[in-house]
Parts: structure tokens; sequence; C-alpha cells
């Protein structure tokens, strides 16, 4: 009888078990959004800039959503800026030329700005998930950029259909969080605004676990004493 119910258990234990989802790089999308500012900003352009190669996991847990976690990192040098589908996704109008695209991608590495010679990755771990009702969450977590961690509340809308877990966001950073000042040229009349906007939806699948060894049961023996 015991053996019974603890069988009949056992399914139910499993559903309220944490899940984890590797993040799926092709389908994870993490953007930062840049606008212009300064006295001739009408000069200059926003511009989009996406992670690529990025690693990372979410642990959800459907009975107790506030023990989940989120940890996503990538290569700084792997950020690729103004792609011209995202540029029409996100509407920052116009297209810029191979030759321009290059200018702002070695702007963004340089010393004074991510620095990506000195500090090599971009990561982001959360220290608490809260539940704000139906889809919705809250994840407060640690942002590294240049080796500096600032603390942001992500606000994020999460769904779970057959073993994807997909988690959407955005949220406002400042340079300042991480210590540096906005890209400027033309003795400042030219500059980023001091706001990047990030938008973020990360997707995972579902770890497939192994499947449970088959419980031993003892084998009638022959004979004996």
């Amino acid at each position: 009888m015991k053996a019974a119910i603890l069988a009949a258990l056992v399914p139910a234990l499993a559903l309220a078990a944490p899940v984890t989802y590797p993040l799926d790089p092709e389908a994870t999308e993490l953007v930062a959004i840049t606008r212009p500012a300064g006295l001739l900003r009408g000069a200059a352009h926003p511009h989009v800039i996406a992670a690529r190669k990025v690693e990372g996991e979410i642990v959800y847990d459907a009975e107790a959503p506030d023990t989940s976690s989120v940890r996503v990192r990538f290569p700084a040098e792997a950020l690729e800026n103004d792609d011209p589908e995202l540029r029409r996704k996100y509407g920052l109008g116009g297209t810029l030329d191979d030759g321009d695209r290059k200018k702002v991608a070695g702007a963004m590495r340089a010393e004074d700005q991510l620095d990506t010679g000195r500090y090599p990755t971009i990561a982001f771990e959360s220290r608490s998930v809260r539940w704000l009702g139906g889809d919705r969450f809250e994840v407060k977590g640690r942002l590294g950029i240049r080796a500096v961690a600032a603390e942001i509340a992500l606000p994020v809308r999460v769904t779970v259909k057959d073993g994807v877990l997909r988690g959407d966001g955005t949220v406002t950073v400042t340079h300042a969080m991480f210590h540096f000042e906005p890209f400027s040229t033309a003795l400042g009349t030219i500059r980023n605004a001091e706001e990047i906007l990030l938008r973020v939806t990360l997707v995972g699948r579902a770890r497939a676990e192994p499947p449970a060894a088959a419980p031993a049961t003892d084998s009638p023996t022959r004979g004996g004493s």
C-alpha cells in the first residue's frame, strides 16, 4: 500500500520541482538602444546594439516562482551594432553603410567606452525574483559592465509552453551606473544620451533529464536452506 501511495505522489512532486532552461542563443535577443543628444543631435543616428554568443540559464519553479533565478553572459567583443533588420524592427529608420557601422563598432569598444580589451565579459545574475501576479515578474540582480556591477530591476512577462520558457522585459540604465561617459564628438555637440534602453527576450529550452533508474527488486532465489 505504501509503495502505491508513493508511486502516485511521484508525478506531482516532479511537477513541483524547479526546471532548468539553458538559453537558446539563436532565439534569445538582448539589445541596447542609444539615442543622440547634444546641440547637433539631428546630424547623428540612434543605434541598436545586439549581444551575440549569449550563454546562461533560467531556473524556474512554477510552484515557487520566487525561488527562480537567471544567469546571462556574453563576450563584449561579440556585440554587433546596427543590423539593418534590427533597426527596422525597433523603428530606428534608415541604415548605416559598412564603413559607418565599423566606425561605431570601434568607438563603442574604445578604452573610454566599453574597453573590451580590459573587460571582455558582460554578465547578469539575478539576486531575487518576485512574482507580481499572472505572467508578470520582477527580476532584480547585478548587471556587470566594465567590472562594475550595477543593481537593476527588470520587469518581465514569462510564458512556458512545450518545454520552452520565454521572458520579455525592458529597462533603462545609464552610463553613469557603470562609471563612464556617453560617447561624444565635435566638442560635445554630438553625443549619445545618458540613458540606454535595454530590451530583453530570453528563450530557454528545458534541459532533458536522464530517465530515472528503475527501482531494484529482489529476485526470487531457488532452493536455499
